[in-house]
């Protein structure tokens, strides 16, 4: 039961269904093969805490990026490449930066990016949450930051570490996945933040997580299936980070979008007519199901339905 537990939260993927899991996965992503052979891709994807670690073994193609995280289900991550085997290069920002074996390259995708893999290539990619990253790093990734492990400790150890755990990764639990996941998150900020350590502190990575997860909400409130999931996937993290994050909160994230909801149609209804109609707009526009669902809620909120909310004036 443990294994087979184990091997269910992995995900894999080859041939012709490769493109799509990469979609899935890393954004809105465009992959062109050419000529290449497209049978030839595999890949395999685990969480590891906070953090996504991926295997790809891929014939030649090209990957654009002009949109990765257009969209409000399109993970908001900061990535890692680490290349293994083959020759790729990466155009972003003014930068090409070449990649080989035993080199890495850490880049921001929410900016427009090329990755050109000129042969078939055995890739590690680490998905890191924005939020895991000092601020001033992440300004810093207007370009790619480039390592190799020739010349540096940390790339060196990182890799090992990136490559050891897909090894291992069917026979590790949650636990252990999401401690391996929190040191390559620390040996990456070591890496590409070695000389922020006098800058000021650091806020606490939840409570920036948690500012981030409430914009989102605010911007999506009128889809009505926002969901917990939805919002994990875009800030690139668990789902156990989403309800981590909103401990300080005391409300789990769906009681945090639903009274969110709540507060914006009393407010609305303020300046609102009143009729049925308007009212039924409101609760549509706020990502309620139908206007039923909408009087349960708000009379259990306010202890009155909405039209009288609205005629009494309640501020």
């Amino acid at each position: 039961m443990m294994a087979s537990a184990l091997h269910k939260s992995i995900e894999s993927a080859s041939g012709r269904e490769f493109a799509g899991l990469a979609r899935n996965l890393f954004g809105n992503v465009r992959l062109e093969f050419g000529a290449a052979d497209e049978k030839r891709s595999r890949m395999v994807s685990a969480m590891l805490g906070a953090c996504r670690l991926t295997r790809l073994e891929v014939d030649r193609h090209i990957v654009f990026g002009e949109h990765a995280t257009a969209g409000p289900d399109d993970p908001d991550s900061i990535k890692l490449l680490v290349q293994t085997e083959g020759d790729a290069c990466l155009d972003q920002g003014g930068l090409h930066a070449p990649i080989s074996a035993d080199a890495l390259v850490i880049y921001d995708p929410s900016r427009p990016y090329m990755l050109t893999n000129s042969t078939p290539v055995r890739q590690l990619l680490l998905q890191l949450p924005r939020h895991a990253l000092p601020h001033a790093a992440i300004e810093r990734l207007t370009r790619p930051f480039t390592a190799h492990a020739e010349y540096d400790g940390m790339c060196r150890i990182l890799l090992s570490l990136m490559d050891s755990t897909m090894h291992e990764i069917g026979h590790l639990d949650a636990a252990r996945r999401s401690s391996v996941g929190q040191t390559m998150v620390d040996l990456v900020r070591t890496m590409i933040g070695a000389d922020l350590q006098q800058a000021r502190p650091i806020a606490n990575p939840l409570d920036l997580l948690l500012q981030r997860i409430k914009i989102f909400i605010e911007s999506e409130l009128a889809r009505p299936d926002l969901s917990v999931t939805m919002i994990a996937r875009r800030m690139g993290c668990s789902v156990r980070y989403i309800y981590r994050a909103f401990e300080v909160e005391c409300l789990t994230p769906s009681d945090y979008i639903w009274d969110l909801r709540l507060q914006k149609a009393a407010a609305r209804l303020r300046d609102a007519g009143g009729y049925a109609g308007e009212i039924s707009g409101i609760a549509f526009a706020l990502g309620f199901s139908s206007s039923a669902h909408f009087s349960r809620a708000f009379r259990h909120r306010y202890g009155l339905s909405p039209s009288q909310w609205r005629k009494a004036r309640i501020s």
